[in-house]
C-alpha cells in the first residue's frame, strides 16, 4: 500500500525541516476523525493495523535522497540527513482500536476505529497522509468492493483535457484519500498522457506537478507543496492567538528564505484574522507569491485576496489563488473564469475527484492492464471516505481549526469556543 516514504505529501516534508528547525523537542498528538461515520469490519481493521505496523519497514532509499537533492533545493543537508535516518516506530507512536458496535448475519463485526498518534512532533508528522491512505486503500479492498479500475486512465485523461483546454495550471492533491495506489497510479499516467497532448497548446493550461513527492519522482514531475493547518495551529496554540498567522508566516521565511515556498494557508482560523495579519505588514506580504483557499466559498475569496493584494501594494495579476477545496472540473473552470475576469492568477490543487472517482459496479472486471477500457457511465457513486487527521494537542495545550464554514470545526469544543470568541468569530444562532 505504503511503497516509499516519499509516498506523501511534499507539504508534509516542508513543515517537518521547518519543525525541526524551530521546535524540535514539540510534543504533540494527532487524532482522527470520520466525519463520514462509515462502519467498518474487523478484516478491514487488521489490515489497517498490519500495513501501520509496516510503515516501520520504511526507509528513505540512496535513489530517494539523490533525487531530493536535484529536485528539492530548498531541503538543507541537514534536513536531508534527518530524513535519510528517520524511521517510524507505530510500536510506540499509534494506537489504532477497533470498537464493535454489531454483528451482521454473516457473523461479520462492524465498528468503528478510535485512532491517536502521539510522540515528538519532528516525528509523528509523517503518519498523517500514509495513514489515511492506508486506511482508505484497507476499506476499498476488504468491506467495499463494488467497483473496478475500468476507463480509470481514459477518465483521467479526459478530465485533463477538459482542465487544460480551458487554461487551467493544474496540481494532483489526491493522495490521501485515493482509493488505492493503483488508482492513483493510474489517475497520474492519464493525466501525463493528456499534458502531453493538450498541456503544450498555447494558451492551453498544463500539469503543474503532484502533491506526492514519490510520484512526482517516478514520472519526473515538480512536487507541489507548501503549508498545512498543523503549522499554523501548532504555533498559536504555543504562542498564542494574536497574530500567529503572520508569525508562522515569518518563521516559514525563516526557514525557506529564498520564498521558493511562499503559498501562504488562509483559512486555519478563518480567513478573517488572516488578512488582518496580512495586510498589517506589507514587506512581508509582498514576499508571498499567493494563497491557499481552502474553505468557504472560493467565489467570494478571489476579491477578498484582490484587494488584500492591492491593499499591500502588489500587483494582483503578478499573484496567484491556489484552490484546493473540493474541487472537480466544472469548478475549476468556472474559478479559472472567474478569477481572469478580476484580473488575478490562479491555480488549482485537485484531489479526491481524480484518485477516489469511481461507480458502483454490480460485477466487477480483473483486467490485465488495470484502468484500460471505456469509461464506465452506469451506477452509483461509489463515495470515497470522509475522514481527516488533525493535531490535537502540542505541550499539553489544545490545538483548534477553524475554517470558513464556521460550524466545520476541529479540536477540543471549549478551545474551538474560546479561539471563535477571541476572533469574533462566534456562529449566529439558527433561525426558523
Amino acid at each position: 500500500m505504503i511503497q516509499s516514504i516519499l509516498d506523501t505529501d511534499l507539504y508534509k516534508l516542508t513543515m517537518q525541516q521547518a519543525v525541526l528547525q524551530h521546535f524540535p523537542s514539540a510534543s504533540v498528538s494527532y487524532k482522527f476523525t470520520n466525519r463520514g461515520g462509515t462502519k467498518f469490519s474487523r478484516k478491514c481493521y487488521d489490515l489497517v493495523k498490519s500495513s501501520v505496523a509496516g510503515l516501520a519497514n520504511i526507509t528513505l532509499t540512496p535513489e530517494e535522497l539523490e533525487w531530493l537533492k536535484k529536485r528539492c533545493s530548498f531541503f538543507t543537508p541537514e534536513y536531508l540527513a534527518y530524513l535519510d535516518a528517520f524511521r517510524f516506530t507505530p510500536e510506540d507512536q499509534t494506537s489504532i482500536e477497533f470498537v464493535p458496535e454489531h454483528t451482521d448475519e454473516h457473523g461479520v463485526e462492524w465498528g468503528r476505529f478510535e485512532v491517536e498518534i502521539k510522540g515528538a512532533w519532528v516525528e509523528t508528522i509523517l503518519y498523517e497522509v500514509p495513514l489515511m491512505a492506508l486506511i482508505s486503500e484497507a476499506y476499498f479492498t476488504t468491506d467495499c468492493k463494488t467497483w473496478d479500475y475500468q476507463g480509470q486512465f481514459e477518465l483521467a485523461k479526459q478530465k485533463g483535457k477538459e482542465l487544460f483546454s480551458a487554461g487551467c495550471l493544474v496540481s494532483e492533491f489526491g493522495t490521501r484519500r485515493r482509493r488505492t495506489y493503483l488508482a492513483h497510479d493510474i489517475t497520474m499516467r492519464g493525466l501525463i498522457a493528456s499534458n502531453k497532448e493538450f498541456g503544450s497548446i498555447p494558451g492551453n493550461g498544463k500539469l503543474g506537478g503532484t502533491s506526492n513527492v514519490h510520484m512526482a519522482q517516478k514520472y519526473d514531475l515538480a512536487p507541489i507543496g507548501t503549508i498545512a493547518h498543523e503549522w499554523i495551529m501548532g504555533i498559536a496554540a504555543q504562542t498564542g492567538y494574536d497574530g500567529s498567522n503572520g508569525r508562522a508566516m515569518d518563521m516559514w521565511d525563516l526557514t525557506y528564505p529564498s520564498g521558493a515556498l511562499s503559498i501562504a494557508l488562509t483559512d486555519t482560523f478563518s480567513t478573517k484574522p488572516f488578512f488582518e495579519d496580512f495586510v498589517s505588514e506589507p514587506v512581508r506580504a509582498n514576499k508571498w507569491k499567493g494563497l491557499r483557499q481552502d474553505s468557504g466559498d472560493p467565489f467570494k475569496f478571489i476579491p477578498i485576496a484582490k484587494e488584500a493584494f492591492t491593499r499591500v501594494g502588489a500587483d494582483p495579476k503578478t499573484k496567484l489563488i491556489v484552490f484546493s477545496d473540493g474541487l472537480d472540473v466544472p469548478r475549476c473552470i468556472e474559478l479559472k473564469k472567474a478569477s481572469d475576469e478580476a484580473g488575478i492568477g490562479c491555480s488549482f490543487g485537485v484531489g479526491t475527484t481524480l484518485t477516489n472517482d469511481y461507480l458502483t459496479v454490480a460485477d466487477p472486471v480483473v483486467q490485465g492492464t488495470a484502468g484500460e477500457g471505456e469509461i464506465r457511465t452506469e451506477g452509483d457513486k461509489s463515495k470515497a471516505l470522509n475522514m481527516v487527521v488533525k493535531l490535537f494537542k502540542i505541550n499539553g495545550q489544545f490545538c483548534v481549526k477553524i475554517s470558513d464554514e464556521l460550524t466545520k470545526n476541529t479540536g477540543d469544543p471549549d478551545a474551538v469556543a474560546l479561539v471563535k470568541k477571541r476572533f469574533g468569530l462566534e456562529t449566529p444562532p439558527a433561525t426558523d
